[in-house]
């Protein structure tokens, strides 16, 4: 078995045996996350703490715990939701003990066992209690009274149950619709508030939407984190402290990475605190100019929280600052136009800008040329970049500086390969101008339009028009069409990027203006 199948499988083995009542995805999702974050003494020790915390025997506190463990839920949130589950326990047993109908029973699950309600069976059952706890009678009596008066509670909040689920159903889609809130969690809103005896929703989400925007302005943001505390993923003052932490961060950090954040940190720090341990992992990240540029990797470092996530983010951070160093050192010499960003990402960290240099001017010196050996400058970075070879390259060199010494075609030739995307030989290319013009005659006589004819070949050549385009721009030429009419018709077919029958249109409107432009 590998390093890491052994790590997995302790993993595994440490989870059921600390959290013996997790659910099977989430203990898989687990070791899934967190396997290259952790190791298992971090991990034994996580769970040892979140499980103190949660001081709970419930079955369902083991897969709680796992949401701590993933930054799901925050602690705060899990006691609720732990609390609202002993309370589903307790109220089956109890109503088993006291022989209670099954139609009460539901009733009072439906009411002190979600929190949907707002009511909470431990604090509800304790209160009817109260009444009778002193007097002469059997716990058992005692205990059926409590429970008579939590169903004539319940009877009262359930009567208009239907008429509120419907309002709620409502309330909930207007409110997503409004704040952009996500699907996921607007159906799961919509879930627990159309259940029996839920709270009002328009009052519960405005209430706290107006606490969340005196934190932060961001009305998207305050939606989102108040549909999380009406769900019991956050509670009240976590949303509030993240909507916080989301401004001192200048809204710079995405939800999904924010809730991670604030699920793991919130605990044991203020939203300052955390800001600034965020800005201090920025300032320590190599940069150019502002230590901004680091941002997803200071936030990849939060959200990942171990010494490795760091220590990579430095690292690729100084491979970044060393691209960009580079790239704008490359800008300023016309040598490298068109290439500097290819170049500095390929070469930045690991060549500097003087041995790059060096390197060029040896291509450059190596490669045949008439008058200036930069006028092989783009053939020398494809060099440098290993797109094309230095024999290739030579070949093209000798071949352009042949070229020069000629005439029509051929003099303008080298002027246009250097647009040339493509790897095929000089001769080649050559070939293929003379073969594409030798049936016309307007090249001759118009320069302007010869070098508008090449340049339309070698766009053919590289992709950019396919070969009816190209024909169809020398037959317009040779028939008296214009330069601008020609120009306008190239930009249209880049911009629309035609089907075959709009092309088609299109090219017979161009033929018509070109009849009506003689006519």
């Amino acid at each position: 078995m590998s390093d890491k199948t052994n790590k997995r499988s302790g993993m595994l083995g440490t989870i059921y045996s600390m959290l013996p009542g997790i659910d099977d995805d989430y203990a898989a999702k687990v070791v899934y996350t967190l396997e290259n974050k952790k190791t298992l003494p971090q991990l034994q020790q996580d769970i040892a703490d979140i499980a103190a915390r949660l001081s709970s025997d419930s079955p369902m506190a083991d897969t709680t715990a796992a949401k701590i463990l993933l930054d799901e839920i925050t602690l705060n949130a899990a006691l609720r939701q732990l609390r609202i589950y002993n309370n589903h326990t307790s109220i089956t047993e109890l109503c088993a003990a006291l022989e209670v109908p099954a139609k009460d029973t539901s009733k009072l699950l439906d009411v002190y066992a979600s929190f949907a309600t707002r009511k909470y069976f431990d604090e509800e059952f304790a209160a009817a209690l109260k009444d009778v706890q002193d007097e002469d009678m059997p716990d058992k009596d005692k205990a059926l009274f409590a429970v008579n008066i939590l169903l004539q509670k319940a009877d009262s909040l359930l009567a208009p149950s239907v008429k509120n689920a419907k309002q709620n159903r409502k309330e909930v889609f207007k409110f997503a619709d409004k704040y952009g809130v996500s699907v996921k969690l607007t159906a799961e809103l919509e879930a627990l508030y159309t259940r029996p005896a839920s709270v009002s929703f328009k009052m519960e989400s405005r209430r706290l939407m107006e606490q969340l925007l005196k934190q932060n302005p961001d009305e998207h943001l305050c939606a989102s984190l108040t549909a999380r505390a009406l769900l019991c993923h956050i509670t009240p003052k976590d949303a509030q402290d993240t909507a916080l932490l989301s401004k001192l961060l200048q809204g710079h950090v995405l939800e999904e990475d924010l809730m991670i954040i604030a699920c793991r940190y919130l605990k044991a720090k203020a939203p300052a605190d955390i800001a600034n341990t965020f800005e201090s992992v920025l300032k320590k990240l190599p940069h150019v100019s502002d230590p901004r540029e680091n941002l997803g990797l200071a936030v990849r470092v939060l959200v990942d929280g171990t010494a490795d996530s760091f220590e990579s983010a430095t690292q690729k951070a100084s491979v970044r600052r060393d691209r960009e160093v580079l790239r704008k050192n490359l800008a300023k010499k016309d040598l490298y136009t068109g290439y500097e960003y290819d170049l500095a990402e390929r070469f930045g960290g690991k060549k500097t800008f003087v041995q790059l240099e060096r390197e060029m001017n040896d291509i450059l010196q190596s490669l045949p040329f008439c008058a200036d050996a930069k006028d092989n400058k783009e053939l020398a970075c494809k060099v440098l970049l290993g797109s094309l070879s230095h024999e290739e390259a030579a070949k093209q060199a000798k071949y352009l500086r042949d070229l020069k010494a000629q005439t029509l075609t051929q003099g303008l030739a080298p002027e246009l390969m250097k647009s040339y995307l493509g790897t095929k030989p000089a001769d080649e290319i050559l070939h293929f101008f003379e073969e594409n013009l030798s049936q016309y005659t307007f090249w001759k006589s118009d320069r302007e339009k010869h070098i508008f004819a090449l340049r339309t070949l070698v766009g053919e050549l590289n992709g950019t028009y396919n070969r009816r385009i190209s024909e169809f721009v020398l037959d317009m030429l040779e028939n008296g069409s214009s330069l601008e009419l020609m120009t306008d018709m190239l930009s249209n077919i880049q911009t629309r990027k035609a089907g075959k029958e709009e092309l088609d249109n299109l090219l017979n409107m161009y033929k018509q203006a070109r009849v009506d432009s003689n006519a």
